[in-house]
């Protein structure tokens, strides 16, 4: 779509726009580099409105929605980790924003637990924590600030933090010379089974198959067939 671009840069529109703004940055923390996004007159007709990987999210108080796009060939900056295998959970939060960014009841902003949530998960993966000690901070009950969470984010609270301490390895595995047993204390101190398990069902890769097909500093996502990816 032309006029796509990166969500690098911020217009006013989405600066007034909390939510959104808060729903493209997770996205991009997701997926570096493949979310894009483009300001229309609400008059224009989308081309991709009917995308799987798009969605149309209208501006409050204004006559313009913005189309925020995937693209599907997920590339990633050169020498960072081969996130192909974050489509599902980007793919949710999509969807979770076009709900929660629709309609009479739409989101200005994130609640302040799901805020507190992602950042802990986002920026803090490799802590020790749970949904129960997150919400205990938040002096929350923990069905609220999980249920609230998967309902913003589109995905639940411990599988985000599988997701992200996931990430963490992919990088240990690509960027370190650490033996891979040794990987699984630094990623939240998981047992080595508890760890080998959680990184194939994300990944469809071992943690030994993914280092020896992604170890070169420029490999790229969309290099390869993902069909061939082995548990």
């Amino acid at each position: 779509m032309k006029g796509l671009q990166s969500t690098t840069t911020r217009p006013p529109e989405i600066s007034n726009f909390p939510a959104l703004g808060s729903y493209l940055s997770a996205l991009e923390h997701l997926l570096p580099t493949a979310v894009l996004y483009t300001i229309l007159d609400s008059s224009e007709q989308p081309s991709c409105a009917e995308d799987a990987w798009s969605v149309v999210v209208p501006l409050p108080e204004a006559d313009k929605v913005v189309v925020v796009r995937i693209d599907p060939s997920v590339t990633s900056l050169p020498g960072s980790p081969p996130y192909f295998w974050r489509k599902p959970s980007a793919l949710r939060m999509l969807k979770a924003m076009e709900r929660n960014l629709e309609g009479r009841g739409k989101l200005h902003k994130w609640p302040d637990a799901v805020r507190a949530a992602w950042s802990l998960i986002s920026m803090h993966p490799c802590r020790q924590m749970s949904v129960r000690e997150v919400a205990a901070c938040l002096k929350l009950s923990a069905g609220y600030v999980g249920a609230r969470v998967e309902h913003i984010l589109g995905s639940s609270f411990n599988n985000l933090l599988r997701d992200e301490r996931v990430a963490a390895s992919c990088r240990l595995l690509i960027e370190s010379d650490l033996r891979i047993s040794e990987i699984p204390e630094r990623v939240g101190g998981l047992s080595i089974s508890q760890f080998n398990r959680n990184f194939s069902a994300a990944t469809g890769f071992s943690p030994t198959a993914y280092r020896q097909r992604f170890r070169e500093a420029d490999t790229v996502m969309g290099s390869f067939d993902v069909q061939d990816a082995v548990a």
